[in-house]
């Protein structure tokens, strides 16, 4: 008895030796997370030849013929922002998507602008799943059942949640259906869905948003159980290599239960594929990563079957830039002698156009951002696009009076004399702001500073008055100027509550023309000078 009780003694002692060794010896489980964000239609070539659809298949697929584990996912905003999209209403999406192969996409904000039906032909049409848990489609007669608030993707013989997110805002910066119903309790939601998730056993949770990065690091520190933040909106640049990066790729958080919780997002236009490669332990935790934006540049040799989809989708574009869109009552001036250094009344159409699509006080429009003048009568959409190539987007904020004035003077603050005492034309700096709802005089005889000599708003009775240094002013403008570029780093640092996400330009102003046609707008007195005179156009 006693030589059978010592034998199991040492039995229950090897078993316990054993089985830390075992659960040490499980192996991790690698994946690789490829990923995009906020393409807008964007299927050619965007920069220097590189960029495309047909660049990022070739990538995705090198990556795949590594043999690890991968997913390929998709932040939102696919819709809107070139002839594709106008052509194609989301089919040329939903074909370029298949046949790279996405995994699973979020919806954005841009989804619903074309109505709910046609949200509804871009779902059918895609051979993977959408997943957005922050709106109730219950109610929609045609995206009922569509849309999920999450899918469990079965990757080397392992279960990954993806839970997806839309920003709230959707409900206003868009055209959804009345039916749906957006929450904008983004951690609640978020929670609720890791909870049903971790109840089925899934450890390993991606939230796939359309929030913005910094909602996405809100969520991320107050959610426990989601491992890794893709998200998009906001368009951020994440790299550890590129110029131009706004932070660290993945940037590294903790949630709220204290495990590292990674956020990701990959610009837009298809100009970068982000790979973030993951390892998890056996209790689903994080335990190492690496990754960073793919350029996907000119050297890279395209796909040929997407090269050939996107040739294909883009057969009928040439005939749509003829479509004619409106009527110019007058000569648009937009040459760049003039709007760089002046009024010119295609500056006013494009700022008032602004101003009405935003209900914004005041509208700043770089005249660097106008390309091209347009002849009275017949307006094409291909000439709208010729004078607004660069797609930004609208943005809105408020401004206090103050700072108004010193976004003016650093429009004005590279303008030149010539040998005779004239504002110069030549070499004029693209940074000089065409306006509407306010009027300005330059001295340019003064340093650039204090160029500005007087103001005027545009008030509710329709009259100017003085600017109030001390007043609070709503204003539009293009999402580069107000994120500082051409030297406007006063409203990338002072703008209160801005959004850089609304409409894109060139439609702002197409909107603008067919609403108003004949459009004959006249220079006014918006921009006028003091002690100097413009030099005569050659």
């Amino acid at each position: 008895m006693l030589r059978k009780l010592g034998f199991l003694m040492s039995a229950l002692l090897l078993i316990a030796l054993v089985l830390p060794v075992a659960a040490q010896d499980e192996e991790p489980f690698a994946l690789t997370i490829m990923h995009t964000n906020d393409v807008h239609a964007e299927h050619e070539a965007v920069f220097d030849g590189g960029g495309g659809a047909a660049r990022q298949a070739t990538v995705v697929q090198q990556i795949r013929d590594e043999g690890g584990n991968s997913v390929l996912l998709d932040g939102g905003d696919r819709f809107t922002g070139t002839l594709f999209h106008i052509q194609w209403q989301g089919q040329d999406s939903a074909q370029i998507m298949n046949a790279i192969g996405y995994d699973a996409m979020t919806l954005g904000n841009h989804e619903f602008d074309n109505g709910d039906e046609v949200l509804a032909a871009f779902i059918d049409a895609l051979e993977f799943p959408v997943v957005t848990a922050n709106v109730d489609f219950s109610e929609s007669p045609v995206l009922a059942d569509k849309v999920s608030p999450y899918v469990v993707l079965e990757v080397g013989g392992e279960q990954v949640g993806v839970i997806g997110l839309v920003t709230p805002e959707s409900e206003i910066l868009s055209s959804p259906g009345p039916e749906l119903v957006f929450n904008n309790d983004l951690v609640g939601v978020t929670q609720s869905m890791v909870d049903e998730l971790t109840e089925q056993g899934v450890n390993k949770i991606i939230l796939l948003t359309h929030i913005g990065y910094e909602a996405d690091n809100m969520v991320a520190q107050n959610v426990s159980g989601v491992d890794v933040v893709v998200g998009g909106h906001t368009n951020t640049f994440l790299s550890n290599t590129y110029a131009g990066a706004v932070g660290e790729y993945p940037t590294v958080l903790e949630s709220a239960s204290g495990e590292p919780v990674l956020v990701v997002q990959a610009s837009t236009r298809t100009q970068y594929l982000g790979r973030l490669d993951v390892e998890f332990d056996a209790a689903g935790l994080l335990t190492s990563w690496e990754g960073d934006a793919i350029l996907l540049s000119r050297y890279i040799t395209p796909d040929p079957d997407v090269s050939d989809i996107v040739a294909g989708l883009a057969e009928p574009i040439a005939e749509l830039q003829a479509l004619p869109v409106g009527e110019a009552g007058a000569f648009l001036q937009g040459d760049r002698g003039v709007c760089r250094v002046e009024e010119c009344n295609l500056g006013n159409l494009i700022a008032d156009a602004m101003r009405a699509d935003t209900g914004a006080q005041i509208a700043f429009m770089n005249g660097g951002g106008i390309r091209a003048s347009i002849d009275e009568g017949e307006i094409t959409l291909g000439e709208v696009l010729t004078v607004q190539p660069f797609q930004n987007l609208l943005s809105t904020f408020e401004l206090s009076g103050a700072d108004v004035i010193a976004a003016l003077e650093n429009g004005v603050s590279q303008i030149q004399l010539n040998d005779q005492g004239q504002v110069s034309r030549d070499g004029a700096a693209g940074r000089f702001l065409q306006v509407s709802g306010i009027r300005y005089t330059i001295d340019p005889t003064l340093e650039p500073g204090s160029r500005i000599v007087s103001a005027e708003v545009l008030n509710d009775a329709g009259e100017y008055e003085p600017i109030d240094p001390e007043a609070t002013y709503s204003v539009a403008t293009l999402n580069f100027i107000r994120t500082g570029g051409d030297g406007f780093s006063i409203l990338n640092d002072n703008a209160i509550n801005p959004y850089d996400f609304g409409d894109l330009d060139f439609e702002v102003t197409l909107d603008y023309v067919e609403a108003n046609s004949p459009v004959a707008p006249e220079t006014e007195g918006r921009i006028t000078y003091v002690n100097a005179e413009v030099a005569p156009m050659p």
